[in-house]
């Protein structure tokens, strides 16, 4: 059965319970729908349901001041036409393979509290030119589920999560798909979040960004296998992201974290990119933290800890990171950015050119193996701490004028230490034993030779250890300025 309604269709006019049903290949075409008109309507139902049933609308509104409204598409049925999800406690579930809302146009959930849309079995929401969870100023906790395999919702371009309101919510599950021009949790709003888990679960987008710089604590999490694609990412203030769980992948081509924002890499998820600052932009860029642990990775074309900004850290404990090439303080005006490795590994490699430079911040070596083919140490604003672990390194630059120990050489049954001293202070060179490990206190170093009146930078000595050579168990030795 076919029915043409010329005007505005409504479905529950102030009323209670209303219900339209489009079913067995029949279809409704009328202009403007509303679904709950009137704050004293509520609990209205449509349901569009079977193969070749269909309700083509100029544009529907579910709750236009109704609540509990609720729009079911099932079973291979289709709804053509833009909406609105407003007023408060409306549903739209679009359930089945076939089953479809298309839309060429726009689409909005929630002008006011708790709407929701969900997709799954193999529904799809298709076509809408952007997407907006939680649209008005007093909108919150809106939500969208799309899930299981062959669900999907597509929009041509921006799909954000959080316009206005807060506690808005994505979630992408078992297998389900959402594919966006470019995305943001939380546009100009707090506390917006979205999940991406289980394998075959994927968000694409051209661009997304957690949070902008307006909204705060935002969040995004890859979960358990889930993947999020983006050709570029960026994690604003005070917002998080977390890609955790085997086969948890985030893949994006340039990745950007511009100030007080915070990237977990954990439990074997995988943090993909061709080029990363943790830290970008202007001296504001500061206070990033990233942390990769318990067998997660980050793999990085360029990494900067820290561009113009300061006290921006990458940490690492237990996980893994590679880069072709890696920059400590890039161009920060102050000497606090880090890269610690306490346990894992950090690789920077390019065939033998890759390059490790720590320039304005700190790098430290606690645990581990740290691998590069060149690290270089020139800047007066860049230090290295290397307490333990393993350091294995192609080549070193470092500052011909540094204070440093320029080596220790077997000489018979004898050590030769030479290093350069540190001007305008006293010079102590200090030695300890280890233990049957190799081990050893940093509270166990004893003085063995000293200079003083050292006035010229760049000066070296050398002191010769009786019979160090033949000691066990290890011997360890550091030169040390005393004021």
């Amino acid at each position: 059965m076919t029915s043409n309604w010329s005007g505005t269709y409504v479905v529950g006019s102030n009323t209670f319970a209303d219900a339209l049903l489009i079913q067995n290949s029949g279809v409704l075409s009328s202009g403007g729908v509303c679904l709950g008109y009137g704050v004293s309507s509520s609990n209205n139902s449509v349901v569009v349901s079977d193969a070749g049933s269909a309700w083509n609308t100029g544009g529907l509104t579910i709750g236009d001041g109704g609540a509990g409204n609720s729009l079911v598409i099932s079973n291979g049925g289709q709804v053509n036409g833009s909406g609105t999800m407003s007023s408060s406690d409306n549903t739209v579930l679009v359930s089945d393979l076939g089953s479809a809302w298309n839309n060429a146009d726009e689409l909005f959930i929630g002008g006011s509290a708790y709407n929701s849309l969900v997709i799954s079995n193999g529904g799809q929401v298709a076509g809408n030119s952007l997407c907006h969870i939680g649209e008005g100023i007093d909108s919150r906790n809106n939500s969208v589920v799309v899930s299981g395999s062959g669900s999907v919702l597509s929009n041509r371009n921006q799909f954000i999560v959080g316009n206005y309101g807060a506690g808005s919510r994505l979630v992408i599950s078992s297998g389900g798909k959402v594919i966006s021009g470019g995305s943001y949790v939380g546009l100009t709003a707090n506390s917006n979040s979205v999940l991406v888990t289980d394998p075959g679960s994927i968000w694409s987008n051209g661009f997304l960004y957690v949070g902008s710089g307006s909204g705060h604590g935002n969040s995004l999490v890859v979960s358990n296998g889930g993947q999020v694609i983006s050709r570029s990412g960026y994690v604003f203030y005070g917002d998080t992201a977390l890609v955790t769980g085997s086969g948890s992948v985030w893949n994006s081509g340039f990745l950007s974290m511009p100030g007080f924002g915070s990237l977990t890499i954990s439990n074997g998820g995988l943090m993909l990119d061709n080029e990363a600052f943790v830290g970008d932009g202007d001296t504001s860029s500061s206070n990033n933290t990233v942390c990769v642990t318990d067998g997660g990775a980050w793999q990085s074309g360029v990494l900067y800890v820290g561009n113009q900004g300061s006290s921006n850290s990458v940490v690492i404990g237990g996980g893994s990171v590679f880069a072709t090439n890696l920059v400590v303080g890039f161009a920060s005006t102050l000497c606090n950015n880090l890269l610690e490795l306490d346990s894992g590994s950090v690789t920077v490699t390019n065939g033998g050119t890759g390059v490790l430079e720590v320039r304005h911040g700190k790098l430290i070596l606690k645990g581990g193996t740290l691998q590069a083919d060149t690290l270089v140490i020139t800047n007066a604003c860049a230090s290295f701490v290397h307490t333990g672990g393993t350091l294995i390194v192609g080549t070193v630059v470092l500052d011909p004028n540094t204070f440093r120990v320029v080596s220790v050489t077997p000489t018979v049954n004898d050590m030769l230490i030479t290093w350069m001293m540190g001007p305008g202070a006293t010079n102590a060179l200090q030695a300890t034993a280890g233990d049957g490990s190799g081990g050893y206190s940093t509270n166990g170093f004893t003085d063995i030779f000293i200079v003083t009146n050292n006035t010229t930078v760049g000066t070296v000595t050398n002191y010769l250890d009786i019979g160090a050579a033949t000691n066990t168990p290890v011997r360890y030795y550091r030169a040390r300025l005393i004021p």
